[in-house]
C-alpha cells in the first residue's frame, strides 16, 4: 500500500502548509483559485496507470492529430482540443465564429486498431473558451521566461497547457504563496495554475 501511505502523507502535508485538500478528478486541488491568488494542485495517476488499454482510443487518437495539426493554422481562432472517455469524445474548443466553423468541420481518416483498418468519421464536440492556442503559447513562454531569468530557479520544474481547462499550468517542487499572488496578478486566476510536485524532476523547459 505504498501509494496509499504517499497520499495520505501528502494530505497531512497539505493541512499544515497550504490548507485542506480535495479530490477533482484524479487531481487533488490543495489550494482553491481566487481573485488574487491562482490554484494549487497536485496529480494522483494511480489510476491512470492501472486503466487497461482500449483499442476504441484509437480512431479518435488519430483525429486528436488532425484536429491539432488544424490548430497549427488557425491558432487566434483555435483552443487546444482534448479527448473525453466514457464516452469517447473529441472536444475542439474556439474562440471566434471563424473558429466554431473551423472546430465543426468532422474529422476523418483511417486508424489501425489490433491492427485493422478502420475508416472513421469524428464529429468533434465544439465549445466556447476564453483563451485561444496563440494567447496561451504566449503566456508560457513568458511565465517561464520570467520565472527562470535571470537567476535560474530550481523550484521550476516545467510548464504545459491544460487544454480541457484552457490554462497554462507551471510546475513546481515548492509552492510560493508570493508566486500565486504574482501570477493571479499578472495574467488572472483563470489563466495560469501551479502544478506541485514534490521530488519531481525537471523537464526541458520551453
Amino acid at each position: 500500500m505504498p501509494t496509499l501511505r504517499v497520499i495520505l502523507a501528502l494530505l497531512v502535508l497539505y493541512t499544515f502548509t497550504l490548507g485542506p485538500a480535495s479530490p477533482v478528478s484524479g487531481r487533488l486541488v490543495v489550494e482553491r483559485a481566487t481573485s488574487e491568488a491562482v490554484e494549487v494542485f497536485t496529480v494522483d495517476l494511480t489510476d491512470f496507470f492501472k486503466e487497461p488499454y482500449d483499442s476504441r482510443i484509437e480512431p479518435f487518437n488519430y483525429a486528436l492529430d488532425a484536429a491539432m495539426q488544424r490548430v497549427e493554422g488557425h491558432p487566434k481562432d483555435l483552443a487546444p482540443p482534448y479527448l473525453l472517455k466514457r464516452p469517447y469524445r473529441l472536444v475542439f474548443p474556439y474562440i471566434t465564429e471563424r473558429g466554431r466553423a473551423l472546430a465543426a468541420i468532422p474529422l476523418n481518416g483511417v486508424a489501425w486498431p489490433d491492427h485493422v483498418r478502420t475508416p472513421f468519421t469524428i464529429i468533434p464536440v465544439v465549445r466556447q473558451v476564453r483563451h485561444s492556442r496563440a494567447e496561451l503559447d504566449t503566456v508560457l513562454d513568458t511565465v517561464l521566461d520570467a520565472m527562470t531569468s535571470p537567476a535560474d530557479d530550481p523550484r521550476i520544474l516545467s510548464g504545459h497547457i491544460d487544454a480541457e481547462r484552457d490554462r497554462v499550468v507551471i510546475e513546481v517542487t515548492d509552492v510560493d504563496p508570493r508566486l500565486r499572488r504574482r501570477l493571479a496578478q499578472e495574467y488572472g486566476s483563470d489563466l495560469v495554475a501551479v502544478q506541485w510536485s514534490p521530488g519531481g524532476t525537471r523537464s526541458h523547459l520551453v
